[in-house]
């Protein structure tokens, strides 16, 4: 048939997929127990079939790994040619796909390579001429390549469209249609696309020899573990809004949507202004500003990322604990996207939608249009603000207490103890930290 349609496949292990010892290696130092329903239908047909796939997926359920595990079995080592390719609509996606597989390779001798605009192509020529296995790149580039001769994919055994409705939104098909006349035909073609567009489709049948489209029907077990609320409130309230949300959350390390590039830099800078550790990201910065921003932001330095939509495509940060929609998005399939960026690897999230009472409807047309469940609720009273803030000092210092790294201070606090009582030295040292907070 022309479609194929399946449900989730129940796997106890990795194992049952057919995958070699030494990968089951890398994926139990991974701590990767189960495959995902997406890798469960695709990782045996790749392995034992000879049928292009189109699949249908979403960010987040592990469809790198569905792609990326076949591809690692299938290349030899000390090939020293090109033996899969990988497009990707980003660079931020196209380094963190390399650097997925990468992790996942294990003891196998084979070298990934991400290539981008952005990056010194010098790099890259060296890099390619020295012999690599699996190429990562952003359409732009990789045309630069195959045009300076400094890339050849007439002997690929796989060639891979990552997030293809992406590639043909962003105007990327005609790239895609020239990369794929470039490459070899007894190839083996692979397109993953959250959606089944038109222009997708019309790319595998240009394309494709045979192929089969594996659908994942969503489960209920299978979606993130986001709580979607909404907060209501003036237009005018609507920093304020968002900054009590943070407040109320301790733990708050997430994306912030807004709709242009001056929103992100505006909200970002306040945020600053009131002592938010927050970094804007949107399409004006160069790349290495963007790297250095995600980078810090990986490593919590910054805690809060303002994005327009744009910008954090391919941008898949793990452990994001709330995703707030500062100005709701213009169609469901994108809110989809937003919200499903917390929420994952068994970790509860929390999606907030911030809106005036004129915006009502279209959250509502959302919900109903995206079958997802938006409570409403109020927004966080001062007294939760301070209760939380209160728990959050005393959870920093019962820290420092278990782990002991106080011992320099005693002496100090001997000389302060010593006319008056414990608890007027401790309700002291919280008002000098904190100040009038």
């Amino acid at each position: 048939n022309f479609f194929t349609f399946y449900k989730r496949q129940i796997m106890t292990s990795f194992k049952e997929l057919g995958l070699s010892g030494s990968t089951l290696d890398a994926l139990e130092s991974k701590g990767f127990t189960a495959p995902t329903p997406i890798q469960a239908l695709t990782i045996p047909k790749l392995l034992s079939g000879d049928r292009d796939i189109v699949g249908q997926a979403q960010t987040g359920t592990g469809k790198t790994a569905a792609f990326g595990l076949p591809v690692i079995e299938a290349a030899q080592e000390g090939a020293r040619r090109v033996q899969s390719l990988i497009l990707a609509p980003t660079r931020e996606l196209a380094i963190q796909v390399a650097e997925e597989i990468d992790s996942l390779k294990g003891g196998k001798r084979i070298r990934v390579l991400p290539v981008y605009g952005g990056q010194a192509i010098h790099m890259q020529l060296k890099a390619l001429k020295q012999g690599v296995d699996v190429v990562v790149g952003t359409p732009g580039r990789i045309m630069d390549h195959l045009e300076r001769g400094s890339l050849k994919i007439d002997e690929l055994s796989y060639f891979i469209l990552d997030e293809a409705d992406e590639m043909c939104n962003m105007g990327f098909v005609d790239d895609v249609r020239a990369i794929l006349a470039s490459a070899n035909k007894d190839r083996r073609t692979l397109m993953f696309s959250a959606t089944m567009a038109r222009e997708v489709m019309a790319i595998a049948k240009e394309f494709m020899g045979d192929f089969d489209v594996l659908k994942v029907k969503a489960e209920t077990s299978d979606a993130p573990l986001t709580r979607q609320v909404f907060h209501e409130m003036d237009n005018s309230d609507r920093f304020e809004a968002l900054c009590r949300v943070i407040d109320a959350r301790p733990d708050f390390y997430g994306l912030v949507f807004v709709r242009t590039r001056a929103d992100a830099d505006q909200v970002a800078a306040r945020l600053n202004q009131r002592g938010y550790p927050a970094e804007p990201i949107h399409g004006d910065l160069n790349q290495a500003q963007r790297e250095k921003i995600l980078n810090g932001f990986r490593k919590r330095k910054a805690t809060i990322l303002v994005a327009t939509d744009v910008a954090a495509r391919g941008i898949d940060v793990p452990d994001l604990t709330h995703v707030v929609n500062f100005a709701l998005p213009q169609d469901p399939q994108t809110f989809v996207h937003r919200t499903g960026r917390t929420g994952r690897a068994g970790k509860e999230g929390v999606a907030i939608s911030l809106i005036a009472p004129n915006e009502f409807r279209k959250l509502m047309y959302i919900s109903k249009t995206s079958g997802i469940e938006i409570a409403k609720e109020p927004l966080p009273r001062i007294e939760d603000v301070i209760h939380s803030k209160k728990r959050k000092v005393i959870g920093e210092i019962n820290d420092i207490l278990e782990a002991e790294g106080h011992s320099a201070y005693l002496t100090m606090a001997e000389e302060l103890l010593e006319d008056r009582s414990a608890e007027q030295v401790v309700a002291a040292l919280p008002r000098s930290a904190f100040g009038e907070e």
